[in-house]
C-alpha cells in the first residue's frame, strides 16, 4: 500500500549506509517533480520560499506524530493542530459526476488549488493513516542511520526495517562483524 503522507516525511532523507548524510529533498527540484509526477498532483514548481517554509514544517510536525506512534506516546496537541491546519488549507465538498457507461460517481471537489491543496491532499493521506489504519502498523526503520518511515503490512507486524535487502542486510552484518569481534 502506498502513502502519499509517507513519501512526503522521506522527503527529509538520511543516508542508510551512515555515512551521516543528510538531505532535505523538498530543496530538490527533481525530487519534487518526481513526487508531483507520482502522485498526480496539479501544481507547479519552483516553490515560494513561503511555501517551501509550509511544507518543511508540516513534515516535521508529521513525523513528531509519527515518532510519538512508534513509541506509543501522546501526540502533542501543537501537532495535531499543525495537521489540522493544513486539513482546513483545502475545504472541499461533493459532487456527482457521471461516470464511464450508465453509472455516476461522487468526487470530492475543492476551489482551492496549488500548494494549499497540495498540502491539504498530504495532511488527508495523514489524517486517513492514523485514523483508518492500525497505527502500529507505522513503523521507523530500526536503522538508526536510515529513519525511513514505512508502513508494515507483513502478516506478524515484525517488519524492523524499510527494506530486507537493503537495511536489513547491512544490520545483519553490522551484528555478525560486532560478534566476530566479541569472540576475537
Amino acid at each position: 500500500m502506498e502513502w502519499l503522507c509517507l513519501d512526503f516525511i522521506n522527503s527529509d532523507w538520511r543516508d542508510w549506509r551512515g555515512s551521516g548524510k543528510r538531505e532535505n529533498r523538498l530543496e530538490k527540484q527533481e525530487w519534487l517533480e518526481w513526487f508531483i509526477q507520482t502522485w498526480e498532483l496539479r501544481v507547479s514548481v519552483p516553490v515560494s520560499e513561503d511555501v517551501s517554509r509550509s511544507l518543511l514544517q508540516l513534515r516535521e510536525h508529521m513525523r513528531s506524530i509519527v515518532e510519538t506512534v512508534v513509541t506509543g506516546g501522546a501526540i502533542k496537541e501543537a501537532d495535531l493542530d499543525a495537521l489540522n491546519r493544513a486539513l482546513a488549507l483545502a475545504p472541499a465538498h461533493m459532487r456527482v459526476t457521471k461516470a464511464e457507461g450508465s453509472g455516476y460517481r461522487l468526487d470530492s471537489v475543492s476551489a482551492v488549488e496549488g500548494w494549499p491543496l497540495v498540502m491539504a491532499q498530504i495532511a488527508g493521506s495523514f489524517a486517513e493513516l492514523l485514523t483508518s489504519q492500525d497505527v502500529q502498523r507505522i513503523k521507523i526503520c530500526d536503522n538508526e542511520d536510515c529513519k525511513w518511515v514505512f508502513f508494515d503490512e507483513s502478516r506478524n507486524r515484525a517488519r524492523r526495517w524499510c527494506d530486507d535487502k537493503m537495511c536489513g542486510n547491512l544490520m545483519k552484518v553490522r551484528r555478525f562483524r560486532e560478534r566476530q569481534k566479541e569472540k576475537g
